[in-house]
């Protein structure tokens, strides 16, 4: 993982089933290149806060949580078992590096290969993904 893995609203692209797959993969939401309409259309992406730096996090603005990472962040609780909001909070508490590093041991299944956050096994191993809901 690294710093660009971290999407403005606080998901980890390298643990999404689009960024892990290897027909169409998608290149991570702050990369150049190929990726699903959902994400290249991203309203969370492109809110007019952003003042035109898409690259920014969403909690440095001044309206962090917005109703949009709120819905975001309800979803990804609830399907997945991940929050957005906490990530971006723990990034402001332990900066970008020391949070990759801890993300990285924390979706790195016992094979070695990164769970993903939508599926409740190991996309490599089939082992159980521990933080899947399902």
């Amino acid at each position: 993982m690294k710093k660009v893995s971290v999407a403005p609203c606080g998901v980890i692209c390298d643990i999404c089933q689009g960024f892990q797959r290897t027909k169409n993969r998608c290149v991570g939401c702050n990369s150049v290149g190929f990726k699903p309409n959902h994400c290249s259309s991203c309203s969370i992406k492109t809110c007019p806060e952003k003042l035109g730096d898409e690259t920014l996090l969403c909690s440095d603005c001044s309206k962090f949580p917005c109703i949009r990472i709120k819905k975001l962040d309800k979803r990804y609780r609830e399907k997945y078992g991940e929050s957005p909001i906490e990530n971006l909070e723990n990034i402001k508490k332990m900066g970008a590096d020391e949070f990759i590093n801890t993300a990285q041991a924390k979706w790195t299944c016992s094979c070695g290969n990164l769970l993903c956050v939508h599926s409740n096994v190991c996309l490599k191993c089939g082992s159980k993904n521990p933080y899947s809901p399902k």
